[in-house]
C-alpha cells in the first residue's frame, strides 16, 4: 500500500510538471484574450503559432490587474517541434513580461540581457542570479528575441551525458524525462540520454540556473 501511494504521487508530479501556471500583470497592451494569444506568440516564437498556443492553454481568468492561466508546456512543445517552428518555452513567466527583451534590466527571479565589454569590444550577456552567459556581440540592429528563441533550439537526438549527482533533479524539472543511469566514476553519473537538448544545451542549463 505504501509503494502504491509513492508511485501515484510520483506519476502524479511527473503529469503535472507537463503544465505551467502563468500570471502576468495586465498592462495597456493586455486587455483582452486576442492581446493575451498576441503577448504569449511574441514571448515564444517569431512566427505566427497562435493557433497551436490556443489548442494548449487552459483555466485563463482574467481580473482587475493580472491574467491567470495555465499552458500545457510539453503538447505545445511538440507542436511547435513538429512543425519545424523555432521557438523557446523556456521560463514563460519571465519572457511573457512586458519589458523582458530589453537590454539592462533589473529583474530579480528573471534572467537580464546585459551589456559587458571584453577587451575593446562589447557582448550582451545573459545574467541570471550572479551567472553570466556571453551570447553574442553587441551591434545597432541586435534582436533580443531571435537571440531568446535560439537558444534553445531543439532536435531529437540521443547520447550518453556526464553529470554532477546533485544535477539530477534539476535535468528532471528542465527536461521532463528521467533518464537510465549507465554508471558512477569519480562523483559523475553517466546517463543514457535522449532528449529534444544537446550536450551544450543540456550543460547550460544545469549549470546555469
Amino acid at each position: 500500500m505504501y509503494f502504491f501511494i509513492i508511485f501515484f504521487f510520483l506519476f502524479y508530479l511527473k503529469n503535472l510538471s507537463a503544465y505551467q501556471e502563468i500570471t502576468i500583470q495586465k498592462d495597456t497592451n493586455l486587455q483582452n484574450y486576442q492581446e493575451l494569444l498576441q503577448r504569449i506568440n511574441d514571448s515564444i516564437s517569431e512566427e505566427d503559432v497562435k493557433s497551436m498556443i490556443e489548442k494548449n492553454i487552459y483555466n485563463i481568468n482574467f481580473t482587475s490587474s493580472q491574467i491567470s492561466l495555465n499552458i500545457d508546456i510539453e503538447k505545445l512543445s511538440k507542436d511547435l517541434y513538429s512543425k519545424n517552428v523555432i521557438h523557446n518555452l523556456f521560463l514563460l513567466n519571465c519572457s511573457m513580461k512586458n519589458n523582458f527583451f530589453k537590454l539592462n534590466n533589473k529583474f530579480d527571479n528573471c534572467p537580464n540581457f546585459i551589456i559587458k565589454k571584453y577587451k575593446k569590444n562589447s557582448y550582451v550577456y545573459l545574467n541570471y542570479k550572479g551567472n553570466f552567459f556571453r551570447l553574442v556581440e553587441l551591434s545597432k540592429n541586435i534582436n533580443l528575441k531571435s537571440v531568446w528563441f535560439d537558444l534553445l533550439i531543439k532536435k531529437n537526438t540521443t547520447y550518453q551525458l556526464s553529470i554532477d549527482p546533485s544535477n539530477y533533479n534539476k535535468l528532471i524539472y528542465f527536461t521532463d524525462v528521467e533518464p537510465k543511469i549507465l554508471s558512477y566514476d569519480q562523483n559523475k553519473i553517466i546517463l543514457d540520454f535522449e532528449n529534444f537538448y544537446n550536450n551544450k544545451q543540456i550543460n547550460f542549463l544545469i549549470n546555469f540556473f
